[in-house]
């Protein structure tokens, strides 16, 4: 819990009794790679925080599996509007590696944002970064040439390369599988 509370600290600086409180509501879980952790994202009812492992939402459409993020180590995964469908087809979170997660359920964190003001301003934070990384992925696909995603994606995420598929980071970016072998040969 250590690195958890390290996390959550560099983010908004919690304090002991809101540390305290918070600890009670969290459960921590061990998820095998391959396995759904959330099968409809939109309705899920939980916060993840991943400790170790890495993760990846994805829908499908018109037969096709695709990417929308990618969480690793230290990320937040959960929906930003719950119950209402964000796109045609419904998102799940898949494990692409062994995973333990810390969790907490939404009307426990809610009871939190009550008592602490910390807390509640740590949700928000969170909730506005997820929008800031939304903003950004469609800004890439938006103004960005395949090769220039390309290299945005490697520079940001380095690790990644050797722990997806690169079918997935294909996906991701908006590309088959194919161009994405053509810009990595050059």
């Amino acid at each position: 819990m250590t690195e958890f509370f390290n996390n959550l600290n560099l983010i908004n600086s919690l304090s002991e009794n809101a540390q305290s409180d918070l600890i009670t509501k969290l459960k921590r879980a061990e998820y095998q790679k391959g396995e759904i952790l959330i099968k409809e994202l939109s309705k899920c009812d939980h916060l993840f925080f991943i400790e170790k492992g890495l993760a990846r939402a994805r829908y499908f459409k018109d037969g096709r599996d695709i990417t929308d993020w990618f969480a690793g180590e230290g990320s937040v995964i959960g929906p930003i509007i719950r119950h209402l469908p964000i796109k045609i087809g419904t998102h799940d979170v898949e494990l692409l590696e062994d995973t333990s997660v810390i969790t907490i359920h939404f009307q426990d964190l809610q009871e939190l944002y009550d008592k602490h003001h910390e807390i509640e301003r740590l949700g928000r934070i969170i909730a506005i970064q997820a929008v800031f990384l939304l903003q950004q992925k469609i800004d890439s696909i938006q103004f960005f040439t395949a090769k220039q995603r390309y290299n945005e994606f490697v520079k940001a995420n380095p690790t990644l390369l050797q722990r997806v598929s690169l079918g997935h980071i294909a996906s991701y970016l908006g590309m088959n599988q194919v161009t994405l072998s053509r810009i990595r040969k050059k």
